[in-house]
């Protein structure tokens, strides 16, 4: 069917439905685009909505810090079960959102001025060291946030925290729990042991040829070669495209002229504040009290009482008692409550407010200083708005190459010259790959798809156009095909020899320790064996779990044996990860005196132990949570 579309591809039939088809689609395309509803719930929580943006953040930050893990590996690969991912990260967004609503329910608050003092210190909103408005509005800018959004984004986190730790905070551990825990960590074990090595006996061993050539038709898989293939492909980027871009200077200067808001840094004020805090569900009587204890600081100032010395001594804020109420330089935009910052840009410099109600309770503000706005120059924001203006322009170029590239390699389904030579592109060629890894292009997984997909490869057909990260897209087709093949018996028979060799070895190394095994049932001692077959004997100082002088298998399997009875050894065989065969012997469990443990790791055991308690006990809570809860979901809007 599609090889008949492709062959009538350029009648006018053809032409007329895909028309009508590019009509139809364009039209619920531009709807769909210019018209989202980001109030879409994907889920409602107790009649709370989680909405479709909510949820896209949510998944956008998940897939970057997954990302961001693997270095440039393709994600999709660890990602086998896409619907499943975006489940659990809406189960997520639901825990968060039960943890919330308890939050508030319970009476959990943050104050304005601990958030504002959380924004100032993030590291990427300060300038040597002081927290920077420009750099904070560009911030926001960049991640499409307003103010507003991001703050009660960070307010809503620290709410969950607060939860969180309040939770944590109520679990508890024994120290009898503790000492049972740190008599078996900090436990020794005395073992000793023999190594029976199966490299010894390599030159025992031969393997005739009829078992060479068996193991070789019993197990072709293991000499096949992968199925390889190689691409030529044309790449339209915008990062490519806007290198070629002129740029128009006086357009540039018309854009900043246009724009010079945008590059203005706003009037920030410097100011202290007295907070007396009130909670949301602050009766009449403790409003009254408030007020009144802030009338009376306000009182003691006028009377010229240090506003700083109050403010440590009587401020709720306590993001700014250490700091004498300083919430430091902050545009009208970036104080967090509307009437605070209506009262302090209200202000002259030096002066003090009268006492203020906003969300959280009544404030006593001082203006210490006034930075006033400034309008950046054109040379200081020319290269910003040349990157902006070559960005623009390569788009609308890009989307426009990106028509043509669709449309000439569906049209010419054979070749990618065509579509080169009209584009100017030159046709690129990957190295060999298979289906399941290759190497710079081939690392996404959607080249790989495309190129051992039916039409690719078997048919010999241009890919369709594959968007890739970075703004990109490409149409492929197969430069070589290497079918998968198993290689000869002459070549890999060395290699087949060498493996029947190592497990004969093993095998004889493994029977030699049974034997021993056999003599040790009779009370002969292992050190005394070793000694008459001519084997190593080792006998450590006494390990324990976390001992790196033995080798990891041999310390695991002597950990895992039962107390040996007084004067009378455990034995046990192993055969080890390198494939010789120990017999081990062990003496004695020697269980730790937990008086003489260093008092740091006793904390550190008990801090350990509490952590996990806490976590079992939110785990629990959320549970408790879920089962009561009124969770619907909406997986069609996921």
């Amino acid at each position: 069917m599609l090889q008949l579309i492709r062959d009538k591809a350029q009648s006018w039939i053809a032409i007329a439905i895909v028309g009508l088809l590019i009509l139809g689609l364009s039209t619920v395309a531009w709807d769909a685009y210019f018209s989202p509803d980001p109030e879409v719930p994907v889920a409602k929580v107790n009649g709370e909505k989680i909405t479709s943006n909510e949820f896209q953040r949510a998944y956008s930050q998940q897939r970057a810090r997954l990302q961001q893990m693997l270095g440039s590996a393709d994600i999709s690969q660890f990602i086998p079960d896409e619907l499943e991912f975006k489940k659990n990260i809406l189960k997520r967004l639901e825990e968060e959102e039960l943890v919330f609503q308890a939050t508030i329910a319970t009476g959990y608050r943050v104050s304005d001025g601990l958030l504002a003092q959380q924004i100032r210190n993030y590291d990427v909103f300060q300038v040597d060291g002081q927290f920077n408005s420009e750099l904070y509005q560009q911030w926001l800018r960049s991640n499409y946030m307003s103010a507003g959004e991001f703050e009660e984004m960070l307010r809503r986190d620290a709410l969950l925290q607060q939860y969180r730790l309040a939770v944590g905070a109520t679990s508890w551990s024994a120290t009898q729990e503790r000492d049972a825990l740190l008599k078996l960590q900090e436990q020794k074990r005395d073992l000793g042991f023999v190594t029976i090595t199966a490299a010894n006996y390599l030159d025992k061993v031969n393997i005739p040829d009829a078992e060479v050539r068996a193991y070789y038709d019993n197990n072709a898989s293991k000499f096949s070669t992968q199925e390889m293939v190689s691409v030529e492909y044309l790449e339209l980027s915008i990062a490519d495209i806007s290198k070629d871009v002129d740029v128009d200077e006086a357009r540039l200067q018309e854009t900043y002229e246009e724009r010079k808001s945008d590059f203005g840094v706003p009037e920030e004020r410097r100011t202290r504040h007295i907070m007396i805090g009130l909670t949301g569900d602050a009766s009449e009587e403790q409003i009254d009290s408030a007020r009144e204890k802030a009338e009376a600081l306000l009182k003691q100032i006028a009377a010229g009482i240090s506003f700083e010395t109050l403010a440590r001594e009587n401020s709720d804020d306590i993001g700014t008692t250490n700091t004498g109420g300083d919430l430091g330089f902050l545009s009208y935009e970036s104080m967090i409550d509307p009437v605070y910052a209506d009262a302090a840009f209200a202000l002259t410099e030096g002066a003090v407010s009268d006492v203020v109600k906003s969300t959280y309770g009544f404030h006593i503000i001082k203006l210490e200083a006034i930075n006033s706005s400034q309008i950046k120059t054109f040379a200081e924001v020319k290269n910003e708005l040349e990157n902006e203006y070559r960005r623009h322009q390569a788009e609308d170029k890009f989307f426009e190459q990106g028509e043509i590239l669709a449309n000439m390699t569906f049209e010419n389904p054979d070749t990618l010259e065509l579509a080169a030579d009209d584009l100017g592109l030159t046709i690129a060629t990957s190295e060999l790959f298979s289906r399941n890894a290759g190497t710079e292009l081939a690392m996404d997984n959607h080249v790989r798809t495309a190129a051992f997909s039916e039409e690719v490869l078997l048919q010999g057909l241009n890919s369709p156009p594959l968007e890739l990260s970075g703004d990109r897209v490409l149409v492929l087709r197969i430069k070589e095909h290497q079918e998968s093949l198993v290689r000869p018996f002459d070549d890999v028979k060395a290699d087949i020899v060498k493996t029947l060799q190592q497990q004969a070895a093993e095998e004889m190394a493994e029977q030699e320790g049974k034997i021993i095994l056999e003599l040790l049932a009779d009370n002969n001692s292992l050190e005394a064996i070793a000694t008459e077959r001519d084997l190593k004997w080792s006998h450590p100082e006494a390990m324990k779990r976390t001992s790196t002088t033995i080798a990891a298998d041999i310390r695991q399997k002597a950990f895992r044996l039962d107390r040996p009875e007084v004067s009378k050894p455990r034995y046990v065989g192993l055969r080890t990860n390198s494939g010789d065969y120990a017999v081990l012997a062990l003496f004695a469990v020697i269980d730790a005196k937990v008086e003489a443990i260093d008092p740091a790791i006793l904390q550190s055991m008990l801090d350990q132990r509490q952590r996990y308690y806490g976590t079992s006990e939110l785990l629990g809570a959320m549970t408790d949570m879920r089962r009561v809860a009124d969770i619907q979901e909406y997986p069609e809007n996921l």
